[in-house]
């Protein structure tokens, strides 16, 4: 798969973790160079913008990301 069209300005790919590197490279991996669409930062900013993503969501926490598209 492509790199996700967010990793440049994406809070997570860029800043979060820093203090766990090698969980983070994993989930990098998996969400941002692998399947986006699995993402639930990606998946808010589809639905909602990407002034609605959580600084603090994290590319695993779909059930979080459903909660947010609902309430909108």
């Amino acid at each position: 798969m492509a790199e996700c069209e967010c990793v440049a300005g994406c809070v997570f790919f860029n800043d979060k973790m820093a203090n766990m590197p090698q969980l983070a490279e994993s989930m990098k991996k998996k969400y941002c160079m692998g399947d986006n669409t699995q993402c639930a930062r990606f998946v808010v900013f589809k639905k909602l913008g990407k002034p609605k993503v959580p600084a603090d969501l994290f590319p695993n926490q779909m059930e979080k990301a459903k909660s947010i598209i609902v309430t909108g």
